[in-house]
């Protein structure tokens, strides 16, 4: 049985525009006419905005953001309440661009770091960061490496550290189908009422994983009665019980997916992230008596200001409306490589992880459609923001009804898209 780890589900949103049009005086319209075909030409009405290139470079250092693209984001963060960054996975790169905007976002009073993991395996991933930092991280996951997602790899997880202080790491994700490698372990220690069933769950868990066995993983193999019985070890633990709780329903969003039901997998999954994320805001606002301020990593799907084609209002759309509540704006930044290298996750009993080339000839042909000429990036080695404003316009009407609904999605769903054609492949802290 073969298990898609990352679902992925696509948004786009088709912006209409409406013209009105008024009857002038005849000898009027002439005159407007007349004036218009002086100082504009042809190509005036066409979707060239305007002949300066949108591209711009931008570097990610220990000091923060550099660069002309650097100062652009910069500019934009002292009104924004939210940065969410949708990324194309398996991307060294993607984590560094955190980094260098936690450094930039330090002043304005950013806090805290929404990601996609569970969170009790964020609570999990919180507690050994700030004790043991990214390399007692890469030991505890020695031999289980995919425990939890994306976290797993170096740059990640040394992007996380600074927030890892109590609260301000936000998993608000489902917990992800190798988390049991995780909560089993815990489970153990919570005095439950039969340890050897826990302990059996536990081993086959870790035989399912270390064979590649993906058939045989709890959450795609659990019945009813598995869980009764984790369940009744527990009684009258809540820590326990509410661990169970959350492991439960991530397994029924996963099952449902396996089922070819991935419309009700993603509805149920972006409930419970957003059900999630509030329950940290809330919290953190009532500490602080004023709204928190997030950066926030995401799959690119989830972060764009866009319902997706199969029904679901995620992460990226909630934010624009909670900022403009308070005020204040939620800057949306894509990083996609339309170069390089990236990590795939391959579980096997070989490898849990692969290198692969990027495949990006749909972004590419977008970019170029907006009129983004990309000799520029492809002879170089760094990185460059690109102002999605303007390939927007660009492409007008036609031309976004022509692109594959992810490059629509982007373009729509996005303020800026940052890229390379020289990607650098996230690197595992661990690796089967």
């Amino acid at each position: 049985m073969k298990i898609d780890l990352v679902s992925l589900e696509i948004s786009i949103h088709l912006w209409q525009y409406q013209y009105r049009s008024r009857v002038m005086p005849k000898k009027i319209s002439l005159l407007i006419a007349s004036i218009m075909l002086v100082f504009f030409n042809q190509d005036a009405f066409g979707n060239e905005i305007n002949s300066e290139s949108p591209l711009v470079e931008i570097k990610f250092t220990k000091d923060g953001l550099e660069g002309d693209g650097g100062e652009i984001i910069r500019e934009q963060l002292g009104g924004a309440q939210f940065v969410m960054i949708g990324e194309a996975h398996g991307h060294a790169d993607a984590a560094s661009l955190v980094a260098a905007l936690s450094v930039e976002a330090r002043e304005p009073g950013f806090q805290y770091y929404a990601i996609e993991v569970g969170p009790f395996s964020g609570n999990w991933l919180r507690d050994i960061l700030s004790q043991a930092g990214s390399n007692g991280l890469a030991k505890a996951l020695r031999g289980r490496p995919l425990a939890i997602p994306f976290l797993n790899s170096r740059n990640e997880a040394e992007a996380a550290l600074v927030y890892s202080q109590e609260g301000r790491l936000w998993g608000v994700d489902q917990e992800f189908i190798g988390s049991p490698l995780i909560h089993f372990e815990s489970l153990l220690s919570m005095s439950p009422t039969d340890p050897d069933f826990i302990a059996t769950l536990l081993e086959q868990e870790r035989t399912a994983f270390a064979n590649g066995n993906q058939g045989a993983i709890f959450f795609a193999r659990a019945s009813e009665a598995d869980w009764e019985k984790l369940q009744t070890n527990f009684n009258g633990n809540a820590d326990a019980l509410e661990r169970i709780a959350a492991m439960r329903k991530s397994a029924s969003i996963y099952r449902l997916f396996f089922m070819g039901r991935g419309l009700e997998s993603n509805l149920d999954r972006v409930e419970l992230i957003r059900s999630n994320f509030l329950s940290f805001y809330h919290a953190a606002e009532r500490t602080n008596h004023s709204p928190p301020r997030v950066i926030m990593k995401f799959g690119a799907t989830h972060a764009g200001r866009s319902t997706s084609p199969i029904s679901t209002f995620d992460l990226g759309s909630l934010v624009e409306g909670m900022a403009a509540e308070n005020g204040m704006e939620a800057l949306h930044i894509a990083y996609m490589p339309i170069g390089g290298e990236t990590l795939a996750v391959t579980p096997s009993a070989n490898s849990s992880f692969e290198v692969r080339p990027v495949s990006a000839a749909e972004l590419r042909a977008m970019l170029e459609a907006g009129g983004i000429d990309l000799t520029m990036i492809d002879a170089s080695e760094g990185h460059f923001l690109i102002d999605l404003e303007a390939v927007k316009r660009r492409l007008g009407d036609s031309g976004l009804a022509g692109l594959d609904p992810m490059s629509r999605f982007t373009v729509l769903g996005f303020d800026y898209l940052i890229t390379t054609s020289k990607a650098s492949a996230a690197s595992p802290l661990a690796d089967h």
